[in-house]
């Protein structure tokens, strides 16, 4: 076999592989890929809702007051896609214990969907303000709920929903970005009325 001929053949045969191999890709349907979800940088700002207290929310944050109750306010995040539907109530000694049995059992609800559900306690007696951050595992509808209050006349609660039905892993990031915002609203949380310390 003469050398042009080998050359030729050669030719051929690498470019009938590469053409082989191509077209082999084309057919082979590539993984589904997450979406990578970054935390933007967070700057606080205060916010006074129609309630007595004020506290500190991120500035990515919008905050709208419900049109169908002055004591229902939503802390919507357009980025993620993800709002806080939080609410006040004013307790009495008549109806404080009922309140907060009922706040509880909100939490407690999702439990059939959550395979765990862990609490963080945060205590300041400086400011009479005890609070609750729960953490629903799982495929729960909120998958963050938390509750404040001075114990005596004032309840201040939030559960965080997504705008779509979500897999729980793949928004395990924003749930911590704004458990560190909930975390804030707390630590900054002030009562602005005498009536909420009595």
């Amino acid at each position: 076999m003469s050398r042009p001929r080998i050359t030729l053949l050669l030719a051929l045969a690498c470019m009938l592989v590469a053409v082989s191999c191509r077209q082999g890709r084309e057919g082979v349907p590539r993984p589904e890929g997450l979406l990578r979800i970054e935390r933007t940088d967070t700057l606080y700002r205060a916010f006074s809702p129609r309630f007595p207290l004020t506290f500190e929310i991120p500035s990515q944050a919008v905050a709208e007051a419900d049109s169908t109750s002055p004591a229902w306010l939503n802390i919507v995040y357009p980025h993620y896609g993800a709002t806080l539907w939080c609410s006040y109530v004013a307790l009495t000694p008549e109806t404080r214990d009922a309140r907060l049995a009922e706040s509880h059992e909100l939490v407690y609800v999702h439990a059939s969907k959550s395979p765990s559900i862990s609490v963080q306690r945060y205590d300041d007696e400086s400011r009479r303000v005890h609070a609750y951050l729960y953490y629903l595992s799982g495929e729960a509808a909120t998958p963050l709920q938390f509750e404040v209050t001075d114990s005596v006349s004032s309840l201040f609660r939030g559960a965080l929903y997504f705008d779509a039905p979500v897999r729980s892993d793949s928004v395990a990031p924003v749930v911590g970005y704004i458990a560190d915002d909930v975390a804030h609203l707390i630590e900054t949380l002030q009562y602005t009325s005498a009536h909420a310390h009595q």
